[in-house]
């Protein structure tokens, strides 16, 4: 039996499971889209466009999780989204990954598992 953080009971994923890995994809590319306006004036007001829609989906998004699952519980799992914006650094702006990046990535991850897989109060 799998259990991630409490959300996925058995190996088929749950409804909250994709919600929130959509909200977290879709996050990252409102982000993305953000650098993009940024970075390339040509495509500016395009990419802000991309970036309210995809801002407007997370939400959508999060009120469905919101109604199902509490905030505490699916909450830190938001900071994923770190690691899809370090990979389109990299990947798509040539930008550094540093030490202390990695390192950054690395103590949000562990909080994670802190949370979800500590010691638990009876």
């Amino acid at each position: 039996m799998i259990n991630i953080g409490g959300f996925i009971k058995s190996p088929v994923l749950t409804r909250t499971f994709i919600l929130l890995s959509a909200s977290i994809v879709i996050q990252s590319l409102s982000f993305l889209s953000m650098k993009i306006a940024a970075t390339y004036s040509v495509y500016q007001y395009y990419a802000l466009a991309f970036a309210f829609v995809f801002f407007a989906l997370r939400a959508y998004f999060w009120q469905q999780l919101l109604k199902v699952t509490p905030l505490s519980k699916i909450y830190p799992y938001a900071s994923l989204v770190q690691v899809l914006i370090l990979i389109y650094a990299v990947f798509i702006f040539h930008e550094a990954v540093t030490l202390n990046k990695i390192v950054g990535l690395g103590v949000m991850i562990s909080g994670l598992f802190v949370i979800f897989y500590g010691p638990k109060k009876s």
